[in-house]
């Protein structure tokens, strides 16, 4: 099994926060917000974990504007952070990636 601990450049506006937490279905296991540093990490873990963390950080590029963003933490970009932890004996064993026709 895998955790994923995503951090979002959003720690302020509920609504952004829930529209970004709901994308991650039943793996969402905790939401930490932020205001200060105007940043919240979604723990996410179980079966589906991967298709969980890509649909959240869809839903986060998506809904998050960095044109006005202001806070004490450095951000890359709407989502900064996506490691995944192996739990429970499980392994981080490569996998292999879905390619999109553009």
């Amino acid at each position: 099994m895998l955790e994923c601990v995503i951090n979002v450049s959003e720690g302020r506006r509920d609504t952004v926060i829930t529209t970004v937490a709901a994308a991650a279905g039943s793996c969402l296991l905790d939401i930490h917000a932020d205001p200060h540093h105007h940043r919240s990490v979604f723990t996410l873990a179980g079966e589906g974990v991967e298709a969980a963390a890509r649909a959240l950080t869809v839903m986060a590029a998506s809904v998050v504007d960095l044109r006005s963003h202001r806070g004490v933490h450095p951000r890359l970009g709407a989502v900064d952070v996506v490691p995944f932890v192996p739990l429970g004996g499980g392994t981080l064993a490569p996998r292999r990636c879905a390619s999109r026709a553009g």
